[in-house]
């Protein structure tokens, strides 16, 4: 989901302080790259929030690169449609979960500075 804001207005870190602070219990979060922070629920399922200048994009998404990796290496080995539907009945769901719940938190936070 993309969430547009003012330009140049929020940091990784400023972002990271407020998910922490609503999500410690549930989700652990951390940094993966310079730009992108990773909501876990589990070791498969979370979501990544990605800060670009004019926007937030929060997708549901494997919460670590070995689990994606994996997911790819599966995608290639045993062809498209069979890794696709087993992520979609088992995956997909609760990660949109996760995905809504950020950005409903990133929404009441930073009311401010979205752009409609």
């Amino acid at each position: 989901m993309k969430i547009k804001i003012k330009e140049n207005i929020l940091t990784r870190d400023e972002l990271m302080k407020t998910l922490s602070e609503a999500l410690k219990d549930k989700y652990n979060l951390s940094y993966r790259g310079k730009y992108m922070i990773v909501v876990a629920e589990t070791k498969i399922i979370g979501c990544t929030v990605m800060i670009r200048k004019k926007s937030i994009l929060v997708n549901g998404n494997f919460s670590t690169m070995k689990a994606q990796i994996i997911f790819t290496l599966l995608v290639v080995l045993l062809g498209f449609i069979i890794p696709i539907l087993v992520y979609f009945f088992v995956f997909h769901k609760k990660m949109k979960v996760v995905e809504k719940e950020v950005t409903e938190v990133l929404k009441d936070n930073y009311k401010a500075l979205i752009i409609e």
